[in-house]
């Protein structure tokens, strides 16, 4: 099949993809690595990553807040003359064909007071390329012995790229006149790819299948409408209707059964299992230990994130997630797959780690739901991202001990002697909302000094928050965000509130 997709611009994609492996399959043939020690054991997965590794993805936080806050802006009246979005080094960059509009620039200057944002200007708009890919997909699917496996839009706007397996000079078919500048790179095709006892409620992470470990738990979720609870993994795994077991004793034939596969999509290669238990937690440490992190929401991905994938064989061969994992893009076909790099040259994921949780890592140590393992191929790895999840079951939230529709990243951006400026990004991940009202307490006694993007009252030490005219709409998956200077010291306020409702 003939994929389409969204590609980062080159100053932050590096790297091909080479020879393919399934991720589906027993984890027995792995040994397991050591775990830690009782006296070094690692209780966090703050603890685990990298320390280099996760001072740049917690470095990205204030970017994807201003990325998020921006993509809300766009979706709200798609096409005109935007590009792309994705983070560049340590700036976010939108690429927009001609002058922004009215409602663009002021998310971009509201998001300026969370992070730095360049704007530049793109050759094409991402619905020219969108209608030049149109016509190239057609011819190249027709032919599937040719050499091109992907017809991609650059997201810098600068044209479409044709992925070609083997020389450039394979055979490629005639293909039409688009008007958009095309070229050839060579990229090799990717192809389709447990903890050992856990119980209800069962989290993500886990080692699960009809019987024995055969692929990986990714995430226990409601659908938000109905408390109906699930386990989200990958749909190549099984059958609808199929039973979905963890903890299987080959000498006894039982283990503890998690539920049966009640829906899938094909295309997304994503499936629900239904259990009255799902967790809020994944599994981030190695096979055979506890080591946990609290799922507190989900995100959507942005071009040049950095991420992390738990499968259940991934954390017997290294003990841990794998991580650095960064998005390079984003396909816009049928598939909707998100594609990234591991950036060490580290294997992305292995046999086993199918449907696995793909996560971001909060400064707590807290993670967001960012997706499902699908593929890999060496550093390569394919994932379906969470947005494409709730897409295809409804109002799939992940099971948060705080069952909420609404999360808040609070960002010191700046800070004094006698005070500080912070950044507050509400997401809001139930229905739409036209009108809001933010609330929080400040705890240890801080005054506003200044703030912006909306309007602000403070009683004491409560402070609230209603919208301007801009941006008093948030669609669902949308982010809004405000802003404030203070006296005093730095704390992060808790609880917020959005419209009364208690935020993660």
């Amino acid at each position: 099949m003939t994929q389409l997709r969204e590609a980062i611009t080159r100053t932050v994609v590096v790297g091909a993809l080479v020879a393919a492996t399934a991720l589906t399959g027993s984890a027995s043939v792995y040994a397991e690595s050591s775990q830690p020690t009782a006296a070094g054991a690692a209780t966090s997965i703050l603890d685990i990553i990298p320390a280099p590794t996760l001072d740049r993805m917690l470095a990205q936080a204030p970017l994807v807040d201003a990325a998020n806050v921006i993509r809300t802006a766009v979706e709200r009246t798609p096409a005109r003359g935007y590009a792309g979005i994705g983070l560049v080094d340590d700036h976010v960059t939108l690429w927009w064909k001609g002058a922004p509009p009215t409602d663009v620039v002021a998310a971009v200057t509201a998001a300026r007071r969370t992070a730095p944002v360049e704007v530049v200007d793109a050759t094409y708009s991402r619905a020219e390329l969108r209608a030049a890919a149109a016509r190239l997909a057609p011819v190249v699917a027709a032919d599937p012995a040719d050499a091109i496996h992907s017809v991609r839009l650059r997201t810098d706007g600068s044209g479409i790229e044709l992925a070609v397996e083997g020389a450039r000079s394979a055979r490629l078919p005639k293909l039409p006149a688009t008007g958009v500048r095309t070229s050839v790179v060579e990229r090799e095709r990717m192809v389709e790819r447990s903890r050992a006892n856990d119980v209800a409620p069962f989290d993500g992470g886990s080692g699960i299948g009809f019987t024995t470990p055969g692929c990986t738990a990714g995430f226990g979720v409601r659908d938000a409408d109905t408390g109906d609870g699930y386990v989200l993994t990958a749909e190549h795994c099984g059958a609808i209707g199929s039973p979905w077991h963890v903890g299987w004793n080959t000498t006894t034939n039982t283990g503890t059964l998690v539920g049966y596969a009640v829906d899938s999509n094909d295309d997304h290669d994503t499936m629900i299992i239904s259990t009255a238990s799902p967790g809020d937690h994944i599994y981030v440490g190695g096979q055979h230990d506890e080591v946990r992190a609290e799922v507190v929401g989900w995100t959507q991905v942005i071009p040049g994130q950095l991420l992390c994938q738990s499968g259940y064989t991934s954390a017997g061969e290294i003990g841990g997630p794998v991580c650095n994992l960064r998005v390079d893009f984003h396909y816009t076909d049928i598939e909707d797959l998100v594609e990234a790099t591991q950036l060490d040259g580290e294997e992305s994921a292995r046999g086993g780690d199918s449907g696995g949780p793909v996560f971001a890592v909060n400064s707590d140590g807290t993670v967001l739901a960012a997706g499902t393992t699908t593929r890999s191929a060496g550093p390569g790895f394919g994932f379906q991202d969470f947005a494409t999840a709730r897409d295809d079951y409804g109002n799939l939230v992940p099971a948060t001990t705080l069952a909420s529709t609404c999360r808040v990243s609070f960002v010191v951006t700046n800070s004094w002697g006698t005070g500080y400026s912070a950044s507050v990004t509400v997401y809001n991940d139930g229905p739409a909302i036209n009108g809001w009202s933010l609330g929080w307490s400040f705890p240890g006694g801080q005054t506003l000094q200044g703030h912006w993007n909306g309007v602000f009252q403070q009683t004491g030490s409560a402070v609230t928050v209603t919208n301007e005219n801009h941006n008093a709409a948030i669609p669902t998956g949308g982010a809004v965000t405000v802003g404030f200077t203070a006296n005093g010291s730095p704390a992060a306020p808790v609880p917020f509130t959005l419209n009364g409702t208690t935020c993660n």
